[in-house]
């Protein structure tokens, strides 16, 4: 029932602030558990691969809570360029948008986002966000690293009415259905799980307005939003004035001849504290390229945005007000940059995005201690294929996945080792492990090995996470396996001391058992018998590997993370195994 009383008030009760805070926050959540329980493909229900947020009518971002940074930091894009294109907009739409030159950060990711009002007042937008498994690309990947345009990617939507009056604009859905693999079945499943999150979202808000008042609503929107910029103002206020800059690298790009010598990557970074405003210019770059790594103006802002929350206090609110303490500068044309139409940016939320993050979280490793993130992997080499083929066991039944073998690959921070399951910079460990025993059980593959390598760490007084390795081929019949990133020939470095860890690999082992290299990105076709093999590169190191405690290289000696060669070599730590098969520091009696 509607609190009449407060709905009169101008203002808000303090203790309101942290109540409908917490209450819209729980939307966002309802919102997640809603597509997570109904999802059809695995690269949703099992990975997570997608996010929900909330932002205001006029698209400031107002709640992101728990998704992946690559596709939340940008959110406030997709309500503008809709209110630009649309003077029409009624309860019961529902707009679609994968296309980068409207807003969304590449063409795999489906954003699903409904108006919502009350009492004939638009207020909010319900936005979701999900990572389709295929949508329709030439190649059976939503990962196209050799395409020079967008025509070689498949279906581009800008902003799309797919619902109005809350039923489906059949035209939409019978366009996607015939174009994307399984798209009768599991994209058409994903998109119904999408859209009930989206109203799971506007009825919340709905019955949250019903209940406070759109007064006390709208109160608790503004103080919600000068809180976070308060809050913004003061972490910034801590940090020290300066101007650094970090430049890393994107492993060659040989397709049309796109960057054979590799792609510098290079951001600028100003702290005024005395203003509470902090600067990231990513104008420094290399231009547009003829290849599907041209980054998007809503994934070069989530990395900025990303970047910089990454080296502030975790419990400031991720809102308009925090966000609109960061100022961005980029140009148009650029990798790194807004793309210029129509330029291919079909991995434009990996391979250099990720570099991106690692560049713009690594920079603030220039202030010193505590500051700065070492690199973490930003590969997808197999351990993150995208696999399709045709399923004997269900009567040739048409299937296309990505996988999520997860495995090391996380950068060291100061006063903590790399995350083993780290996933890539701008998921920021968010991502869930494939299990590979549903994976075996959804699809015809035969997962042989997964596990960590040892020695393939970044060293540091903090170590990076070790290098994952897994290998899979199909249980009958043939598969086709798409794989891409980088971390090849240029590998997560260390900061401030710390060392760079071990790089990504692709192999394929023959049904003689014969092991050779492929090169990545590929599109490897593989009959039974034959294995593709995938590592992911080791995550940086922070400080100094010397200062590393050695009760810490210990321990990574018995848990087979490091040999005692490199405990030695490394870190200078001595190290002893006694004939019980205790890992010692020599000299000291410390039993396993």
């Amino acid at each position: 029932m509607r609190n009449d009383d407060q709905s009169a008030s101008a203002e808000i009760e303090p203790y309101l602030v942290t109540v409908l805070a917490k209450k819209f926050e729980s939307i966002s959540r309802e919102m997640t558990q809603s597509l997570l329980r109904s999802a059809r493909s695995a690269v949703i229900n099992a990975a997570r691969d997608f996010s929900s947020g909330i932002t205001l009518y006029d698209g400031r971002t107002f709640m992101i809570d728990e998704g992946l940074p690559v596709h939340l930091a940008n959110i406030h894009f997709h309500p503008q360029y809709t209110l630009e294109k649309f003077d029409d907009i009624s309860p019961g739409d529902c707009f679609l948008t994968n296309s980068p030159y409207a807003g969304n950060t590449h063409h795999a990711d489906y954003t699903l986002y409904a108006p919502v009002f009350f009492d004939g007042e638009p207020l909010f937008w319900s936005i979701n966000r999900a990572h389709q498994a295929d949508v329709g690309a030439p190649e059976p990947t939503t990962y196209l690293q050799n395409a020079e345009t967008i025509y070689q990617e498949g279906p581009h939507f800008p902003a799309v009415r797919i619902q109005e009056d809350y039923e489906d604009k059949d035209d939409i859905v019978r366009m996607c259905k015939l174009n994307i693999r399984a798209g009768e079945t599991q994209w058409y499943g994903d998109y119904l799980a999408q859209t009930s999150a989206v109203r799971t979202g506007e009825e919340r808000i709905q019955e949250l307005c019903e209940e406070y008042g759109t007064n006390v609503i709208k109160a608790f929107i503004e103080e919600w939003l000068r809180y976070g910029e308060e809050m913004m103002i003061k972490e910034i206020g801590r940090l020290p004035e300066a101007d650094f800059s970090y430049t890393t690298y994107h492993d060659p790009i040989y397709y049309n001849d796109a960057a054979p010598e590799g792609i510098p990557i290079t951001v600028d970074v100003s702290i005024k504290p005395d203003k509470g405003r902090i600067l990231v210019d990513f104008t420094d770059n290399i231009d547009n390229i003829p290849a599907g790594v041209n980054l998007s103006e809503a994934t070069v802002t989530s990395s900025a945005y990303g970047g910089v929350f990454c080296n502030l206090d975790p419990d400031l609110p991720h809102n308009h007000g925090s966000i609109s303490r960061i100022d961005l500068e980029m140009d148009e044309g650029k990798v790194v940059g807004k793309p210029e139409y129509p330029v291919g940016t079909s991995c434009a939320t990996s391979n250099v995005n990720d570099m991106l993050f690692n560049a713009v979280r690594a920079a603030f490793g220039e202030l010193g201690e505590p500051y700065g993130f070492a690199e973490g992997n930003a590969a997808m080499p197999p351990n993150w294929g995208v696999i399709s083929g045709f399923d004997d066991r269900r009567d040739g039944e048409q299937y296309a996945n990505q996988l999520f073998f997860t495995g090391g690959g996380g950068g060291a921070v100061h006063g903590h080792d790399g995350w083993v399951t780290y996933g890539t910079p701008d998921t920021c460990g968010v991502l869930y492990r494939d299990s590979v025993e549903v994976d075996e059980q959804k699809y015809p593959i035969l997962v042989r090995r997964n596990h960590l390598l040892p020695d393939t760490e970044g060293a540091g007084t903090w170590r990076g996470s070790s290098s994952g390795i897994v290998e899979y081929g199909p249980h009958e019949g043939s598969m086709t396996v798409a794989f891409h990133g980088t971390g090849f020939k240029y590998p997560p470095k260390g900061i401030n001391g710390g060392e760079s860890g071990a790089s990504a690999a692709v192999k394929k082992r023959t049904t003689d058992g014969e092991v050779e290299e492929l090169s990545s990105p590929g599109v490897e076709e593989l009959d039974p018998g034959e294995f593709v093999i995938g590592v992911l590169p080791g995550g940086g190191g922070y400080g100094d590997p010397t200062e590393r405690d050695p009760e810490l290289v210990r321990a990574d000696v018995e848990a087979g993370l490091i040999s005692i060669d490199r405990a030695e070599e490394t870190y200078g730590v001595e190290i002893t195994e006694t004939d019980d098969g205790d890992i010692i520091v020599r000299d000291e009696e410390v039993s396993s």
